[in-house]
């Protein structure tokens, strides 16, 4: 990753999420006509305006959650090197959302879904990105809401159970290129627990809004893995007017054929286990990069996806879970983003002995074992462990010795 240029913020005044108890309500249904995606295209860079609601100046030494869910990937360059981005309007003051499904919980919501009341994950922060055309700008009040939701396809979210008021200043966009992109970072203060399945909806205020809703609208993440378990996305979109109803019946957009999977959405937040992989003695080439800057390459000479490819490198690892609740332990594996921290949070059973954490790259590994008293149960106050990972510790048991040197040797000319 070569560089990723954050401009001034635009943002003047914002309400922090406030939460209510889980409650499930019945929400009316209305059937609506769905307005297609719309596409632009991009040769050269393009222009982010990074907005960070949290304020400038943050409490020392603070570091803030991994992420629990990770849909950041919006565009790809192509032969002619340009970017292709995709968006939905709020065109006539509608909601839009998008469903959130975490890990944790039951592995399927099988026909009675999952359930809307018990929290696997507590969440901090929200980032979502808008795509703005619009030649004149102008103030947009956006309202956020979150609605828990049992997972059925078809089925309505419940009422919202957190809100937040955005107040943003959108610039004119000029020509070339014609439009912009708004990263925008909102926090969720308190914390709040949520359940397996949510949806994060968006509502202009009609009345205090003065640029065009047809000119802005959230943009589509491209191809990504959805939770940062690296679970597919499940590629719906939902809308709802009049904009106090959110319903999440029959309107919406569903990909068949496209790649496009959420919108461009990032949630830092806690399982009951939060794990931080300390590589300070790596060269800062190994070092996790931004996972919101992963698109962003501003090298003019060499491969376009080069910045990408280094990224994803740096931050996707394998993990190994070892059950030993049986006669016979057995290990799961799976695949997980660190963000630029080197942070990770999973939902870990009593059951788990071990927590092991490898890289893509060097084949590094750490291991973060069950703590005497057991994991946490609580998400919003995780258990928190650091390891830390030293190069040339191949087998990650934090030495330096010969077995590392045997590894090596037995594996020599497995690589690429």
């Amino acid at each position: 990753m070569k560089g990723f240029t954050l401009l001034s913020a635009v943002a003047l005044t914002t309400m922090a999420f406030t939460g209510a108890a889980f409650a499930q309500k019945s929400v009316s249904a209305t059937t609506l006509t769905e307005e297609g995606v719309r596409t632009l295209t991009l040769t050269g860079r393009p222009t982010i305006h990074r907005i960070d609601l949290r304020g400038d100046f943050q409490p020392a030494g603070a570091t803030p959650d991994p992420y629990l869910y990770l849909q950041t990937m919006f565009a790809r360059w192509n032969d002619a090197g340009s970017y292709i981005f995709s968006y939905f309007t709020f065109a006539g003051g509608r909601t839009l959302g998008d469903d959130v499904v975490l890990l944790g919980g039951a592995p399927d919501p099988g026909t009675a879904g999952y359930d809307t009341t018990t929290p696997v994950a507590c969440i901090s922060e929200i980032t979502f990105a808008l795509i703005s055309v619009d030649p004149i700008g102008g103030d947009l009040a956006l309202r956020l809401d979150i609605h828990p939701w049992n997972g059925v396809f078809g089925t309505a979210a419940g009422a919202s159970i957190a809100s937040a008021t955005l107040n943003l200043t959108i610039p004119p966009v000029s020509n070339p290129p014609g439009f912009a992109i708004f990263l925008i970072t909102v926090p969720v203060q308190p914390s709040l627990p949520v359940p397996k399945a949510f949806w994060v909806a968006a509502t202009p205020d009609s009345l205090s809004s003065t640029i065009n809703l047809a000119n802005i609208g959230p943009m589509l993440a491209n191809s990504t893995p959805g939770n940062v378990s690296m679970l597919p996305g499940r590629g719906y979109f939902r809308a709802a007017t009049p904009p106090t109803v959110f319903t999440g019946v029959t309107a919406g957009s569903v990909f068949t054929t496209l790649p496009q999977g959420s919108f461009y959405l990032a949630i830092r937040g806690t399982h009951n286990f939060a794990g931080t992989v300390d590589m300070s003695a790596l060269n800062d080439r190994a070092k996790p990069s931004d996972p919101l800057a992963f698109e962003f390459d501003d090298d003019p000479t060499g491969d376009p996806d080069e910045g990408i490819e280094e990224a994803l490198r740096r931050n996707i690892v394998d993990v190994e879970v070892v059950n030993d609740s049986g006669a016979t332990p057995f290990t799961s594996r799976f695949t997980t983003y660190l963000d630029e921290n080197g942070r990770f949070t999973l939902p870990v059973s009593a059951e788990i002995a071990s927590v092991t954490v490898r890289r893509w790259d060097n084949g590094l590994k750490v291991t973060f074992n069950r703590p005497a008293g057991g994991w946490s149960t609580d998400s919003c106050n995780p258990t928190a462990e650091t390891q830390t990972m030293t190069f040339g510790d191949v087998n990650g048991d934090g030495i330096i010795d010969d077995a590392d040197l045997l590894a090596v040797l037995f594996g020599f000319g497995s690589g690429e």
